[in-house]
């Protein structure tokens, strides 16, 4: 027998059951990657220079931008965005995409109101919505007291305070609400448009109005100044 032959017979037969193995390994088929779960999809608009807001709530006349973002962030690209409008049980497919720029109407027709998310395996959510076309209020500049006014009376004397504010979506039932800050404190006094106050000592006094609607939309008067004579002292 020759002996030479004997020593490597065992070298070749490890290299063969080896290389079988290598060769298994390799043909062996990846795991399935696990499916990745959406957690929760937020709806967000901006207009302007703003963030944006989960406060489905634009201006009328100017243009904004509504977006969605999904949870966790990293399967964003993985998943597909179709935004649509819907009436009458019609849907109108307005853009496919993370975020749709629009311009909003008073009458929100053709507004996103819909949309569908999508992963590569076929699941699909829909979330419905709507966004508030809302116009902010407006006070006006003319007071009682006006700017500079001359009030006569006593610390004991109430005084009237009367303003005029307006918003053009009273009739979606909006409300306004007032604060009349006086002497740097504030009085929030509700849905009132004119009050009387007392405990004005003789001199120099400021007053301005603040009203805001439901949706926090606000506007302001700018601080006006009023004087308050005792006519008791001066007796």
């Amino acid at each position: 027998m020759n002996l030479s032959y004997r020593s490597i017979l065992p070298i070749l037969v490890f290299f063969t059951l080896f290389g079988a193995f290598l060769a298994g390994c390799l043909d062996a088929p990846n795991a399935p990657s696990e499916p990745q779960i959406v957690e929760s999809i937020s709806i967000m608009v901006k207009q302007n220079n703003d963030s944006f807001s989960t406060v489905l709530k634009v201006h009328p006349s100017d243009s904004a931008a509504i977006t969605a973002k999904a949870t966790p962030e990293k399967i964003q690209d993985d998943i597909s965005f179709n935004w649509f409008y819907s009436s009458n049980n019609k849907d109108s497919l307005l853009m496919s995409g993370r975020t749709y720029s629009f311009y909003p109407n008073r009458s929100g027709e053709g507004l996103p109101n819909k949309l569908t998310v999508s992963d590569k395996e076929g699941n699909k959510k829909t979330y419905e919505f709507t966004i508030v076309i809302n116009t902010p209020p407006e006070i006006a500049k003319t007071t009682i007291p006006a700017n500079g006014d001359t009030l006569y009376g006593s610390v004991n004397s109430a005084f009237l305070f009367e303003w005029y504010s307006g918003d053009m979506d009273l009739a979606n039932n909006d409300t306004l609400f007032h604060i009349l800050e006086i002497d740097g404190t504030q009085y929030d006094v509700g849905t009132l448009s004119q009050v009387k106050q007392s405990g004005f000592k003789a001199g120099e006094h400021s007053f301005r109005i603040i009203v805001r609607d439901l949706y926090g939309d606000a506007d302001s008067l700018a601080l006006k100044k009023f004087y308050v004579i005792d006519t008791l002292e001066a007796k």
